[in-house]
């Protein structure tokens, strides 16, 4: 009984803690008009209101550099919103779409990448920037971003621009991207304020990640540039 006591309060005290911490980052965060569930919404697709077109350029070591051009647009039914236009100047064979559906149109992206609230913490809080950790809940995630859920996130904010600046990512553990097993991953989330619409929009992803293809060691390298959006749902 009184072990279970102990163990009661103990819980409770974390719990309170990490409400208290949640609450404190989420005062920060409006502060720089950012919303509290920015970090969810910006990775789903169903909520999106602006088209947008998309540039990937992937290198990897010993390998051909591949580019991929494509399209994004949310008044498309579900599971036709992202479309690959060419792949290195070309038209996509039937097996680069599939691969492409398959990572981007997955019925996995209506999933909310919502963070834990025990893991939201203050790192750094100073005169030029201000940077907050988090880590999402494991599973719900969209299929494109899964292996999020082996990360932890932190968000840097330019307190002299007043603004969101990036996410980066780092892994917690072994993560396993498409087919491959990653030991080391980095990841950058890049934004912009669009003055008009008053939001935020990913400008830039950035992906480095160590593997091994046949044994060997091998870098993969990715940046995706997002430009030319435009509102299509109000």
């Amino acid at each position: 009984m009184k072990n279970s006591i102990i163990t009661s309060l103990l819980l409770l005290v974390i719990t309170t803690t990490a409400i208290a911490q949640k609450a404190e980052v989420e005062r920060k965060l409006q502060q720089y008009n950012i919303p509290s569930d920015f970090f969810v919404d910006n990775l789903k697709d169903e909520n999106a209101k602006y088209s947008f077109k998309f540039k990937k350029t992937t290198e990897t070591t010993n390998q051909e550099t591949k580019v991929e051009m494509g399209v994004f647009d949310p008044a498309q039914p579900e599971g036709e919103r992202w479309k690959l236009l060419s792949v290195n100047g070309k038209q996509p064979t039937k097996k680069q779409i599939k691969q492409f559906l398959k990572e981007h149109n997955s019925s996995e992206d209506s999933g909310a990448g919502e963070p834990m609230d025990d893991d939201w913490k203050i790192l750094e809080d100073n005169d030029s920037q201000l940077i907050i950790e988090f880590r999402y809940r494991e599973g719900n995630l969209p299929h494109k971003y899964k292996f999020l859920a082996q990360c932890k996130g932190k968000v840097f904010i330019d307190k002299e621009k007043k603004r969101l600046d990036k996410v980066d990512f780092y892994n917690t553990g072994d993560v396993k991207i498409k087919m491959f097993n990653v030991n080391k991953l980095d990841m950058t989330m890049y934004y912009k304020y669009d003055e008009e619409s008053k939001i935020y929009l990913l400008d830039k992803e950035t992906l480095l990640f160590d593997t091994h293809i046949l044994g060997q060691p091998v870098e993969v390298n990715s940046t995706t540039e997002f430009y030319d959006y435009n509102k299509v749902i109000n």
